[in-house]
């Protein structure tokens, strides 16, 4: 899994090595009596296997470094999210600051409807960090908390995915254009272009003729929920819609197409440009895949300007042709892409 960075800050998976960091960090009892887990004075053999990433399929959790130095640690394990901070980096903001970075990760990552949280009574702070990034209250509870001994009365918190969706709008721009997702009003100025023979004979999920209903069904079956799997509408900078991208798919691919009335001015190398900026380190991906028909020579043109390099042939079908066609595969990996930046 990618590191993650903020403006000052950055997190990674354990380490074997990280074992004398991760030790300092947890034998100080101001730090740890606010976890559940973590004894005190620490078990160095707990130690060591927390310098073991976590099964991916469960979450991830790690240390937060600043200037070079270990200053904490943070986790997503199984939908709940913890962390620990050294003293000396109480009230500087860094908690909440790594942890909207790594909220945002969790949901891009994983399909789970919320992350939850609890917090030991007492600790004002923590509850500060998470109301922050837009957990609300639930209940109350107790939990064992082996620091301290004993079991404790907890305030227990959650942030639903569709609340850190509000909170959190996703909107690309470049030089002329907007990239959003999809709202319903948007329906008949996707279908305008979708519509397009031309369009829809280069697609493989674009029914052609396409209906009112189909394409309101199409955006909503595509809608954006911060996973792959969505597309989103690019515009013209204070103008209409003209064209359509997305990522999803196994192996996962990125997809687009535009109104044949913006063809040959650019726009989709100018979009999925940005849009493969954005999508790299969102999803911590290291290779993005796509495909384009054999007799679309432009789409072709605009994956090898981006860097996509031909990786294979196959054959599809779109719902406009009568027949398989040929269709060249391109794989685009992260590192390649940056560099040509």
């Amino acid at each position: 899994m990618d590191d993650i960075r903020t403006e000052r800050l950055r997190w990674r998976l354990p380490r074997a090595d990280d074992f004398g960091a991760f030790l300092s960090l947890v034998s100080d009892y101001e730090v740890v009596k606010w976890t559940a887990s973590w004894p005190h004075p620490p078990d160095p053999e707990l130690v060591r296997r927390r310098c073991e990433p976590v099964p991916p399929e469960q979450g991830f959790a790690g240390l937060i470094w600043h200037e070079g130095a270990c200053i904490g640690a943070m986790g997503i394990v199984e939908a709940e999210i913890g962390f620990a901070l050294a003293r000396a980096h109480w009230g500087r903001g860094f908690a909440s600051e790594m942890a909207a970075a790594m909220i945002a990760r969790a949901f891009q990552r994983y399909d789970w409807p919320q992350i939850a949280a609890g917090v030991f009574a007492g600790n004002a702070a923590s509850m500060r960090v998470l109301e922050k990034r837009g957990f609300v209250e639930t209940g109350q509870g107790t939990h064992a908390n082996a620091a301290q001994g004993a079991t404790l009365p907890i305030t227990r918190y959650a942030l639903t995915r569709a609340a850190w969706l509000a909170a959190n709008p996703l909107s690309l721009e470049t030089a002329r254009l907007v990239i959003r997702p999809y709202i319903p009003a948007d329906a008949p100025a996707f279908r305008a272009i979708a519509n397009h023979a031309s369009v829809a004979r280069m697609m493989t999920s674009v029914p052609h003729p396409m209906s009112e209903a189909q394409a309101a069904d199409w955006i909503a079956a595509r809608a954006w929920t911060g996973r792959p799997g969505f597309c989103l509408g690019v515009w013209l900078k204070d103008g209409p819609l003209i064209g359509n991208l997305g990522l999803g798919g196994a192996p996962l691919s990125t997809m687009y197409f535009f109104g044949p009335r913006h063809w040959r001015r650019g726009y989709a190398t100018e979009a999925m440009r940005a849009f493969l900026g954005w999508a790299f380190p969102a999803f911590g991906l290291a290779e993005i895949a796509a495909g384009a028909m054999a007799d679309n020579p432009a789409s072709a043109r605009v994956l090898e300007k981006l860097g996509f390099a031909r990786a294979g042939t196959a054959t599809c079908k779109s719902p406009a042709r009568l027949e398989e066609v040929p269709q060249y595969l391109y794989r685009l990996s992260r590192t390649r892409f940056e560099a040509a930046r």
